[in-house]
């Protein structure tokens, strides 16, 4: 654990540096926009950009975008202009990870959102403990009565509740303990057959009760929500159900390194009946070649997170200047590049992120160029995450 006084210092010179490089961002975007009337920073200097406490003045950045799009209900806001669980359980992880008193605080209002409209009956495909999109209308949330996925819902919605039972927060386990009984239903979605829910004979979870693929992204969410399930439960004194949720875990992994890979291509499918095609879109192909490793189905050493990452790759070989002919940055892939032991191509698209986007993060749309279309809490929320693992590599061990 670092002494205090280490802690208080570099809390300080995190601000001190998010300051400074407010004001550089800000310049540098009001020479651009004098000439072209667009948003545009300079790339940062490397010599400066990248120290310790500059690192944690671009997660203080990140931070600060999470909340500006927080509700007073808790509702995190995504780029369609609603409410979506999944992303907003991105944005959650990222202040959890961040660790301040009042990242924290929004995590907890958050999930508490989330879990307050948690559809405990059936809901309109039958499944109970799913969680809807939201809308707003006339400045009210309501619900659309759909969702993109019942798997990645839940399973990152479980990871969000170990990742608050984590911090040891007693304020914030006594409310996660409180929440057992809605765990173990939302677990039930993912080792449960269709129609209660959505486990597969394979071993692998289907998107929805009605819709019956299997993806790679999916199950790898699906993999790491069991994973954390387990641990929280554990946490919890509730062993039989961790129990059941590490041999659903372990079941999962097995399926998704049985099916899902492709030992022919070197490449991980998209899905349970499809091959991935690099040579189209990155998304999904492209991106379902690092959420194996992301969300710890497999590690960095792996000889397939290798292969794939270098077939990736070589089809992307702008990845680190975001040109991935997508509407916004593939910021994930950053945190897949660190582990991978590629730090200076993720500091590089990180670098790319800022000059697309900062000082203003715009909200939903962010700058002029057809790859960059919004930035969003979600986004931030994979930031954040990628800044803290660069900076556990540069920052010095205390004793």
């Amino acid at each position: 654990m670092e002494h205090l006084a280490y802690r208080i210092n570099r809390r300080l010179a995190a601000a001190i540096a998010f300051a400074a490089v407010v004001a550089m961002a800000t310049t540098g975007a009001a020479t651009a926009s004098a000439s072209t009337g667009a948003t545009q920073v300079p790339p940062l200097s490397r010599s400066t950009a990248w120290s310790p406490t500059a690192i944690d003045a671009r997660i203080q950045w990140q931070v600060e975008m999470i909340l500006s799009q927080q509700r007073a209900s808790g509702a995190i806001l995504h780029g369609s202009g609603g409410v979506n669980v999944y992303f907003g359980n991105s944005a959650a992880l990222g202040l959890v990870a961040e660790g301040s008193s009042r990242s924290l605080a929004a995590a907890e209002r958050w999930h508490d959102w989330v879990m307050e409209r948690l559809n405990r009956a059936p809901d309109a495909q039958g499944a109970s403990f799913t969680s809807y999109d939201y809308a707003i209308r006339s400045g009210e949330e309501v619900a659309t009565q759909g969702y993109d996925s019942v798997d990645s819902y839940a399973a990152t919605t479980l990871s969000v509740a170990a990742a608050l039972w984590r911090s040891g927060d007693p304020h914030v386990r006594a409310d996660v303990a409180s929440r057992a009984a809605d765990y173990r239903g939302i677990a039930a979605l993912l080792v449960s057959p269709v129609p209660t829910g959505v486990r597969k004979t394979s071993g692998l979870t289907q998107a929805t009760v009605r819709y019956t693929i299997g993806y790679t992204m999916d199950n790898a969410e699906v993999y790491e929500g069991l994973a954390d399930g387990a641990a929280l439960f554990t946490g919890l004194g509730l062993e039989t159900d961790a129990a059941r949720l590490r041999a659903a875990a372990g079941a999962s992994r097995a399926a998704i390194l049985g099916t899902l890979w492709n030992p022919a291509a070197q490449t991980w499918n998209v899905y349970d009946r499809s091959a991935a095609n690099l040579g189209g879109a990155f998304y999904p192909a492209g991106m379902a070649q690092y959420f194996p490793l992301i969300h710890g189905v497999v590690d960095a050493h792996d000889p397939r997170v290798i292969a794939s990452w270098a077939h990736l790759t070589a089809r992307w070989p702008g990845w680190t200047r975001s040109l991935l002919n997508r509407g916004e940055a593939a910021t994930p892939m950053a945190y897949a590049a660190v582990a991978l032991g590629h730090a200076d191509g993720a500091r590089a698209m990180l670098d790319d992120i800022v000059a697309r986007y900062a000082p203003a993060w715009r909200y939903p749309t962010g700058c002029d160029a057809t790859q960059c279309q919004w930035w969003t809490p979600s986004q931030a929320g994979w930031t954040i995450r990628t800044l803290l693992l660069l900076r556990r590599q540069t920052e010095p061990v205390v004793q």
